[in-house]
């Protein structure tokens, strides 16, 4: 291992970093293999380093990488149903090397860093740590002074020191292209639930909305930053031949049209020619379907839209700044166009055994053939977590998992985790899947004045079939959560 000079404080060669990926949290239902786009940044943005990356979703040997590496620096990131495991990790790095710098950053450090004011752990970063890291990186490997460095804190004897706090404005076309080579020998397993191979890009960070439910505005300071159409290109071109789905991973893609033409145009005038999936708010749909048309002409499989709810009153409280109506126009216009959407609804703890009829039926109305259902989960950092902090009936984050209920259920647990796990069985049941069918083949014969396509959403008999192999011990295991659930002390009066 580099040894720190006797002398001047400094790192007698290039510092060895390691930067983790957490496992996957094994209570997770659903869930991709994304590459650690996130890693692959902070990696690129410290150049004349040795690093490496360790995806522990893959790899869980940490003590082989510890051994043959031997790393100055050990960093990991967490969202916050990985919070548990991190710890664990830092922990263990600390008990290999206590003279390895260990730290930690991402959505939950940002948002609740006292939570890592722990003595395994040296430094959090907090925010965007784009341009915070490789600054903290030329303190330590120069002698220097960590706390000069904005935006973090420092783990001093179980409390915090932070540093200066400073509102950023960065420009994101400064940013490295990511250090995607680092990442290669775990490349095969970057794949969606279809096993396309996929890789991710971001175009923006932050968000210009202000729901309830949602961190990624916190995360920033309720700010929006932007690439420009020709980084966007540039890192699109850039990519790895073998992907097969190029997945745009930031909330609001398509907040400002002129943008994404511009990428259009460009992406035209470059021949480039790869299939790829977007995030879009049903509102921005409607306002350009004219937009969603060319991003779909030049490859555009499907969309991620946050449809969130079948009620209006719901969108209200979740401060959506939607409507039912501007959702199902939405879904008309891409099911006109051709174009796949992969609708996210919430469930809301307090439904009933008729509100999940209702949910189900209009998941059928509709046609919505790929819903993905989450629990209305209280983020640390959200408005609902501040707004509803003491009606929480569990508090280990492992839980945090959009499949389990935080808070209160009105029907009993057993029967909230039975709707739910039913909603998902009738979604994706072969009486669905043969009446679509019928409904098409319908369509063809012109029995009917609808002119629509086919249902880019239906999959394949055989991968319907492969579907329920792969979920039914998950519809058991979703079916069953209850009685796992580690429900604090003080609620199990009220719970059960």
């Amino acid at each position: 291992m580099s040894a720190l000079s006797p002398r001047a404080g400094r790192f007698d060669q290039a510092m060895k970093i390691l930067l983790i990926k957490p496992p996957l949290n094994p209570r997770l239902f659903i869930f991709n293999h994304d590459e650690p786009l996130e890693l692959e940044y902070l990696a690129a943005a410290v150049k004349g380093h040795q690093v490496e990356i360790l995806d522990m979703r893959i790899d869980k040997n940490l003590s082989r990488k510890m051994e043959t590496f031997k790393p100055d620096f050990v960093g990991i990131t967490s969202y916050t149903c990985d919070v548990r495991v991190a710890k664990e990790i830092l922990r263990e790095v600390k008990k290999y090397d206590r003279r390895i710098q260990t730290a930690i950053g991402g959505h939950h450090a940002t948002l609740l860093p006292f939570d890592f004011a722990l003595p395994f752990v040296d430094v959090i970063f907090m925010g965007m740590s784009d341009f915070s890291f490789p600054q903290y990186i030329q303190e330590v490997d120069n002698g220097g002074h960590p706390e000069r460095v904005n935006n973090i804190a420092l783990v001093k004897n179980g409390d915090l020191i932070f540093t200066e706090q400073v509102p950023l404005e960065p420009n994101l076309d400064l940013l490295p292209m990511p250090a995607r080579h680092l990442t290669l020998p775990y490349r095969r397993h970057y794949c969606d639930f279809m096993k396309s191979k996929t890789g991710l890009i971001v175009t923006s960070r932050g968000c210009p909305f202000r729901c309830t439910f949602c961190a990624c505005w916190k995360i920033m300071n309720g700010k929006y930053f932007t690439r420009s159409p020709e980084s966007i290109v540039e890192e699109y071109a850039a990519l790895p031949e073998d992907i097969e789905l190029v997945c745009f991973a930031d909330d609001n893609t398509l907040h400002h049209k002129s943008r994404i033409l511009r990428f259009i145009e460009l992406t035209k005038q470059r021949r480039l020619k790869k299939r790829f999936m977007m995030y879009a708010r049903a509102d921005s749909i409607v306002k350009n379907p004219d937009l969603i048309e060319s991003l779909r002409d030049i490859g555009l499989e499907y969309l991620l839209v946050g449809v969130e709810s079948f009620r209006d009153d719901e969108l209200d409280r979740l401060n959506k700044k939607t409507s039912v109506q501007t959702n199902n126009q939405a879904i008309r216009i891409l099911q006109k166009l051709g174009v796949g959407i992969s609708p996210h609804l919430i469930v809301d703890p307090n439904y009933t055994k008729k509100d999940f009829k209702e949910l189900f039926q209009y998941v059928c109305d509709i046609d919505l053939l790929r819903p993905v259902f989450a629990v209305l989960t209280p983020l640390p950092g959200t408005e609902l977590y501040d707004q509803y902090f003491d009606q929480l009936v569990i508090n280990n984050y492992d839980y945090f998992d959009f499949a389990h209920s935080i808070f209160p259920t009105k029907l009993s647990r057993k029967e909230f985790y039975g709707e739910y796990a039913n909603l998902y069985r009738k979604s994706y049941s072969f009486k669905r899947y043969f009446k679509n069918k019928l409904k098409e083949l319908a369509l063809l014969l012109g029995k009917n004045g609808d002119s629509h396509p086919r249902n880019p959403d239906r999959i394949s008999f055989f991968q319907m079939f492969l579907f329920y192999v792969y979920a039914f011990p998950l519809y058991v295991r979703m079916k069953n959560s209850y009685k796992s659930e580690p429900i604090l002390p003080s609620k199990i009066a009220s719970v059960f």
